[in-house]
């Protein structure tokens, strides 16, 4: 990736550094010096390295890149081997342009014009921190000559500290295959349950989540802190990713299920279908919650 400045936004004990060419990703999130997100660290040409990216134009993986919409046939990059689909769409995977900064907020944009391929968008990024909190909007504008199905949302990456826990307000979850594609709505079953409150070392998923309000709530006790994870009304759906072994979980809100555009007829999926020129916009807040 092409070597750009970072983007350092500070509010109170706050600090924000973004990386606009590493894929508009979040570097760290800092409250008086603790790691609210894990902070990037290893190869930072690679976009997983970050402590958060964006999802654009869709989120979670679509089954082996193809999917038909309006009677045509598509088929998209396979844009992170092995994985034997496409995911997580490719604005985090290119360079962004930052349109405005200041000492508290900053806003940054991805043009993606690339004809091989069915999606074609202008996306942004907009970050501002107030007392506590850092708000990020995501939107997406179809700049293509044709209606297409889009989706938004981040991906966090945080810190698996010794206790943590995470609860969730949720109503359904959905069911994988062995290639983790999403296939089933269910009701929540009790080995994936986290709407009361439980720790993360009793999880092993890597799931999307249907009906998320409120907010996810991730607590680390032992070093007396939190985070408080929200989505609007637009990102109604959460990946939940706690891998077995390893130092990290990833709590995601986003704006549809996994794989949604080859559920043609549901419409409980969240697919928002985007006219010429329409645009569809989300935020995620993320809150510090200091633990008494």
């Amino acid at each position: 990736m092409v070597e750009a400045p970072l983007v350092t936004l500070r509010h109170g004990s706050l600090e924000l550094v973004v990386d606009p060419a590493g894929g508009g990703a979040i570097r760290s999130l800092r409250d008086g010096g603790f790691d609210l997100l894990r902070a990037s660290r290893g190869d930072l040409r690679d976009p997983i390295a970050h402590a958060s990216f964006p999802l654009v134009p869709f989120a979670g993986r679509i089954q082996h890149g193809r999917f038909s919409f309006e009677g045509q046939d598509y088929q998209l990059p396979l844009n992170f081997l092995p994985e034997p689909h496409a995911i997580h769409g490719d604005g985090w995977m290119g360079s962004w342009t930052v349109a405005s900064q200041d000492e508290t907020s900053a806003a940054m944009v991805f043009h993606h014009e690339h004809r091989w391929v069915p999606f074609r968008y202008r996306a942004w990024q907009r970050f501002q921190l107030t007392d506590g909190t850092l708000r990020v909007e995501i939107g997406v504008r179809n700049t293509g000559e044709r209606a297409m199905p889009f989706g938004i949302g981040h991906h966090p990456y945080l810190d698996r500290h010794s206790g943590a826990t995470i609860q969730a307000e949720v109503d359904s979850v959905w069911l994988t295959d062995a290639t983790k594609v999403s296939t089933e709505r269910v009701p929540v079953p009790p080995w994936a349950d986290f709407r009361a409150e439980r720790k993360v070392d009793e999880l092993a998923l890597d799931h999307i989540f249907a009906g998320f309000t409120g907010a996810a709530t991730v607590r680390w006790p032992n070093e007396g802190r939190g985070l408080r994870i929200a989505g609007d009304p637009v990102l109604n759906h959460l990946i939940v990713y706690i891998p077995p072994g390893e130092d990290h979980f990833c709590v995601e809100p986003i704006s549809h299920a996994g794989n949604a555009v080859n559920m043609p007829g549901r419409n409980d999926t969240g697919t928002h279908v985007l006219a010429p020129g329409e645009e569809l916009v989300g935020t995620m807040t993320l809150t510090s919650l200091p633990l008494n």
